[in-house]
């Protein structure tokens, strides 16, 4: 297996492309964390993830708040003493045209998506280093190449 012992946290991971991420690791030997801002969906999808064969827990955390995004390293450390790998999926959309958007949705998305990757990325740097490896996954967007009304 790929990547046996290794720990793996997947933010925006209950459910999507997140969860499939999860699922593609844990099939290959990692250990995952399932993490979403809805408590019921991240159990859930760990649960899915356990039963196709993997290992996996479940934080929910909101990362575009710092102090919960260091908990979500913090759990992961303290469960497997590691994070190898960190995903950054959590993204939402608030897609409207500029006249019509409000400033507390864009605010939401910069947060979200901007923000959460920021604060997941100085949570588990220092962990990463001492460790002397670790990688880093961003996920975005391909309207981030292209652009899209809205």
């Amino acid at each position: 297996m790929l990547l046996q012992d290794k720990v793996a946290v997947i933010t925006g991971s209950s459910r999507g492309i997140g969860l499939g991420i999860a699922r593609e690791l844990a099939l290959e030997g990692a250990r995952v964390v399932i993490s979403g801002r809805n408590a019921e969906r991240a159990e859930a999808a760990s649960r899915e993830v356990e039963q196709a064969g993997g290992t996996a827990i479940a934080v929910p955390a909101d990362v575009s708040i710092a102090e919960q995004a260091k908990a979500l390293i913090y759990a992961a450390k303290e469960k497997w003493e590691r994070v190898d790998i960190l995903v950054n999926n959590a993204g939402i959309t608030r897609d409207n045209l500029m006249l019509r958007m409000y400033e507390e949705d864009w605010d939401a998305v910069l947060t979200t998506n901007l923000k959460g990757a920021f604060n997941c990325i100085k949570a588990v740097s220092r962990m990463m280093m001492k460790q002397r490896w670790g990688r880093i996954i961003n996920i975005t967007s391909v309207v981030g190449i292209m652009g899209n009304a809205g």
